[in-house]
């Protein structure tokens, strides 16, 4: 499975927020944080070795929502030797190609990316492993977060076949100057330059319901795909015609970017592959974790959640939201029509939809789609009184439980994402992190390490090797609750002044957790994921 970033970096949006009216307390300001102590573990520039593909969105200082996509090669000595990118700035993309840059991975998997394109651009990231990483922009030009995964130029030759499942999100420009949240997920079959499936778009809280493509192809480029396995793809769902341009990463994964320089549209995200989908509720079971974002009826908005699914039929049904700082718990008051249907009209296709309803706090609806039966992709398509909800993000099956400290200890790679506002100038923006982090098996002060983040809110916007401390982690067997609460997390930021930032995470397995922020003056959530140096 392919975990997302923060949730896929930088949704929808969360990179709306500098035109909503958001919350009342404190952020992280400018001064200085004590260093860390020196970085442990088995990384080093070695780790980072061979071809990467990447993408991000996020927002650029001047020009507002971007997202970059492309290629780099590192050579194992701190070295970039080539590269490539596509990235969309001003709503047209521009294809940039990469002079030798430079970069440094430390032994706790954190490092820095530095890339010359028209100019400098500077990077932070985690590695997980040497295949995989997290990545945040942090030169003050803009601040994003994506991921980059390791390539395999030998899968160029031919584009990509087979099914897959994608989900990208950004904005619509068409009506709105300032866009307007959208978010796509679906399937598409990719045979010898075709393209068949189906999408599910949910533009402004406009869900279109299942699309079938009427027509699809994709074509490599024959200039940049035997160096970093480019191509653009085009289809038609609905009447409306989607342009991608892709990088392929092997067999089982490319990462896209909507072209907006016709369409007024601008999307990122990924696509998997799918094996074994599940065709019938018979055939999709177990308890399930799920995390999304992107923006609600007031605001930037986040849900994670958890529930077990059986034969057609939801149980144990937790979730917490939080929407433009305010939080809420399901079950608030009792919950009905708690369902979900895979969707037998399009067998094979691995969509389905899930429902539940809250009496005190309403009515919750998603679609999703499989790549197997035991993950995939989730589109909010909540609709309220007044207006509704457009988000996306990921869905996952939960192993393992019950779920232990000494069980979770062990040293992990963080990203999270989203918007933060500060009560001194009330100015609301993005935020973006990226670290390591390394839990414990004690009861309490479990957690220790560092992060990098850009928080343009602040005076300073950028805060780098800050301390990680805190009361840490908590959690119950079940991965959801712990001694009739819910599971918590707090990270102490040792800045100057400190900060903390607390979650709710939801444990997926031993290697895994989903988290959404708790606090009311930022709206954040992401991924915690074990590093395997």
């Amino acid at each position: 499975m392919n975990f997302p970033t923060s949730l896929r970096t930088t949704k929808l949006a969360l990179l709306l927020a500098f035109g909503f009216a958001l919350f009342a307390a404190a952020c992280s300001g400018n001064g200085s944080t004590p260093a860390p102590p020196p970085p442990t573990g088995n990384f080093s520039n070695a780790s980072l070795k061979g071809q990467y593909a990447f993408f991000m969105s996020g927002t650029n200082v001047q020009t507002g929502f971007f997202a970059r996509i492309g290629s780099f090669t590192a050579d194992g000595n701190g070295n970039i030797t080539t590269g490539l990118e596509d990235v969309d700035v001003t709503g047209t993309p521009e294809l940039i190609p990469f002079s030798p840059s430079t970069y440094t991975i430390q032994a706790d998997g954190r490092g820095t990316l530095n890339l010359n394109g028209t100019g400098p651009l500077v990077f932070r990231v985690t590695m997980l492993n040497a295949a995989e990483g997290l990545i945040i922009e942090t030169d003050g030009i803009a601040t994003a977060s994506g991921k980059f995964f390791l390539q395999s130029p030998n899968s160029f030759a031919n584009g990509f076949s087979g099914n897959y499942v994608f989900d990208v999100s950004g904005l619509d420009f068409n009506n709105s100057m300032f866009g307007v949240p959208d978010s796509v997920v679906g399937q598409f079959i990719a045979n010898n330059g075709t393209l068949g499936g189906l999408l599910d778009e949910n533009d402004n809280a406009n869900p279109t319901g299942a699309q079938v493509f009427t027509s699809g192809s994709f074509q490599i480029d024959a200039n940049n795909n035997t160096n970093f396995g480019r191509g653009t793809m085009t289809f038609v769902a609905g009447g409306i015609i989607y342009h991608f341009i892709y990088y392929v990463v092997n067999g089982s994964r490319l990462v896209l970017m909507e072209d907006s320089s016709s369409s007024r549209v601008l999307t990122a995200g990924m696509a998997t592959s799918q094996s074994s989908v599940p065709t019938s509720n018979a055939n999709f079971n177990g308890n399930f974790v799920f995390l999304t974002n992107g923006s609600g009826t007031t605001g930037p908005l986040t849900r994670i959640g958890r529930f077990n699914a059986n034969n057609g039929g939801l149980s144990s049904v937790f979730a917490d939201t939080n929407d433009n700082g305010t939080t809420a718990q399901v079950p608030k008051g009792s919950l009905s029509a708690s369902t979900y249907s895979i969707d037998t009209s399009f067998a094979g296709s691995g969509r389905g939809t899930l429902t539940f309803t809250d009496s005190s706090l309403g009515t919750y609806s998603f679609v999703f789609y499989l790549n197997s039966a035991s993950a995939g992709v989730i589109q909010d398509v909540t609709l309220t009184h007044n207006g509704g909800n457009v988000g996306d993000g990921f869905l996952q099956l939960q192993t393992g439980a019950p779920f232990t400290l000494p069980g979770l200890a062990g040293d992990y790679g963080l990203n999270f994402s989203g918007v933060s506002q500060n009560s001194s100038t009330m100015t609301t923006a993005e935020e973006d992190y990226v670290g390591h982090i390394t839990l414990s098996s004690a009861g309490s002060n479990n957690v220790s390490g560092a992060v990098d983040f850009s928080e343009f809110s602040s005076n300073q916007g950028g805060f780098l090797n800050v301390v990680v401390s805190g009361n840490g982690l908590a959690i119950g067997g079940d991965g959801t609750t712990s001694s009739g609460t819910r599971n918590s997390l707090s990270l102490k930021l040792a800045g100057n002044p400190s900060s903390t930032l607390d979650f709710v995470p939801y444990v997926v397995d031993s290697q895994h957790m989903f988290v959404a922020g708790t606090d009311s003056n930022r709206v954040i959530s992401g991924v915690i994921t074990l590093q395997n140096p």
